[in-house]
């Protein structure tokens, strides 16, 4: 039986050196690991080292990937010396194709065909030589990377046969996809492999490929000049293809058993100890006149009526609908107010007049911040209820998208609460879940300051310096949660970690939150595409360094 050691050269024990070198300091030292590649480095980030250096890269505390690290050293070792070069090239075709697949199937389709959108193109991970020893064995055979698995194969079988050793290279294929988990990655290694193989069929003469026939045996019937040569390109192929439908295998089996009925998730109760009747979130509807006004009110009795079936009697989740309008220009507020009086929904209508401060949508956000931070007492409250932990903004034109929408948002905020206990300080200030001004998660804790900066804006005489943008409100909010905004408490957070920081906005990959009111703009004369911002888009955010993404 052939030994690991027989094909080694020195080439091949500087490769092994260098795989196990990286494997031990990304234990020993995390902070010195090389990161692993993702397209969006280089689509967002315009990083280009992880993509040179993947093959090197490691993920720290993960079995399988280092069991899978360990089957690369191994098989490094029987690598032919005049394949190192070349696999390293296979890995930059891969890793460009990655880029290629993970940019169009997520930036690229996301908005325009939203069905075609996959989060994991852009977000799986990749390291390691896995990919490329599965294109090269896929394009040159086993021998001599795993003849040293030949003993396996005892007798005429594996000496005269093909089967054996296309056995033998789609369970090693496989085995190496599935303990890295990265279907995406071998994917594209597979249609490599299958590229190589017409190729080289293409340009290779049949008497200059009688002494190196992949997949031929050997079967001395197999050393004719035209056989093998015909025979090897047809079993290449067959064992890409094979290995191509057989790596979405696992993951089409689990989504079949994830069909059927599932409860409903509901939101834990608040983590800190405020008394029983502290909720975790807060939906906030804010409501504005539109034109037609009476016309409307189906849009707003809608987002009230997506949000209800998910109001729990745990008290960890309430409904608050808020309107600074006045009574005689909005009467949908009125007669969605009636409609839901039984229902667990607060209506509040802030009447207060501002005569230093512009109308609309800045000073308009700004009351409702302020009236849901500041509230204890109030009639429609339980008594002893204190604010809620967290607060999620929502126009009344954005209505959730069922329950498929409800999971979204659970896991977000159970991702929220993961990085926050009552006695540290907080590592993420807010989620996203929809587009423009909703579906934005805030922290009570960052609503003072968010009502003072709105208020900045809506000032007449606003403080300002002059040639200082004004952003709209949607802006304001998204940038003090993305860490950009130096009057934020996540300002801090992000620019004290290294390359950027960390990530202190949580977003979900899809829009939760559809769009209804396109053609009812608060703004007069404005009217939106009917096709835009819907169930299941890309979310805008999607890909950029600063967020943590919760697949949908």
């Amino acid at each position: 039986m052939p030994s690991l050691w027989d094909a080694t050269s020195l080439q091949n024990a500087f490769l092994a050196a260098s795989l196990s070198l990286s494997l031990f300091v990304s234990f020993l030292l995390p902070a010195w690991r090389i990161p692993e590649f993702t397209p969006r480095q280089i689509v967002y980030a315009k990083d280009v080292l992880p993509f040179f250096l993947a093959p090197w890269a490691a993920h720290t505390n993960d079995v399988t990937r280092s069991a899978s690290r360990l089957v690369q050293i191994a098989l490094s070792l029987r690598l032919p010396q005049t394949a190192i070069l070349p696999c390293y090239v296979y890995w930059i075709v891969i890793a460009l194709a990655r880029t290629l697949t993970g940019f169009l199937f997520t930036r690229s389709v996301g908005w325009a065909y939203p069905r075609l959108f996959n989060h994991w193109a852009l977000y799986e991970t990749s390291s390691g030589i896995g990919p490329t020893l599965a294109t090269y064995l896929l394009t040159f055979g086993a021998r001599p990377t795993l003849g040293f698995f030949r003993g396996s194969f005892k007798g005429r079988y594996w000496e005269s046969s093909s089967r054996s050793e296309v056995l033998l290279v789609i369970c090693t294929c496989m085995a190496l996809c599935w303990l890295d988990r990265a279907p995406w990655t071998y994917a594209m290694a597979t249609l490599l492999s299958i590229s190589l193989t017409i190729w080289r069929t293409l340009v290779a003469s049949p008497s200059r490929e009688s002494t190196n026939v992949p997949f031929g045996g050997f079967d001395p019937q197999c050393s004719s000049n035209n056989s093998p040569f015909q025979r090897r390109p047809r079993t290449g192929l067959q064992a890409s293809v094979s290995v191509l439908l057989i790596i979405p295998l696992p993951y089409v089996l689990g989504s079949l058993f994830r069909l059927g009925h599932h409860p409903i998730p509901h939101i834990a109760p608040s983590s800190t100890n405020f008394g029983n009747h502290h909720p975790l979130l807060e939906i906030l509807v804010l409501s504005f006149p539109r034109p037609n006004d009476a016309d409307s009110t189906p849009v707003l009795s809608r987002a009230i009526s997506s949000y209800l079936p998910y109001i729990n009697n745990n008290g960890s989740t309430s409904l608050s609908v808020f309107t600074h309008a006045q009574r005689a220009h909005h009467p949908s507020f009125e007669l969605a107010k009636k409609e839901f009086r039984e229902a667990p929904v607060v209506f509040y209508a802030d009447r207060d007049s501002h005569p230093d401060e512009r109308e609309g949508q800045y000073l308009h956000v700004a009351e409702a911040f302020r009236w849901v931070y500041e509230r204890r007492q109030e009639n429609d409250i339980p008594p002893s209820r204190a604010p809620a932990e967290w607060v999620m903004l929502v126009e009344d034109d954005f209505p959730l998208c069922g329950e498929w929408g409800w999971r979204g948002i659970v896991g977000v905020m159970r991702m929220l609460e993961d990085n926050r206990t009552p006695s540290a300080s907080m590592g993420r200030w807010g989620g996203f879940v929809g587009t423009g001004g909703s579906g934005l998660i805030i922290h009570r804790s960052v609503l003072p300051i968010l009502t003072h900066v709105l208020r900045i804006h809506a000032s007449l005489n606003s403080p300002l310096p002059h040639g200082i943008p004004r952003r709209p409100p949607d802006i304001i909010i998204q940038d003090c949660l993305l860490g950009v905004d130096p009057l934020c408490p996540a300002y801090k957070t992000l620019t004290s970690s290294s390359k950027g920081g960390s990530s202190s906005l949580v977003i979900t990959s899809r829009l939760v939150m559809d769009h209804i009111g396109s053609d009812k703009s608060t703004a007069a004369g404005r009217v939106y595409s009917p096709e835009k911002w819907r169930c299941g888009w890309r979310h805008p955010f999607h890909g950029r360094q600063e967020v943590v993404v919760v697949p949908m």
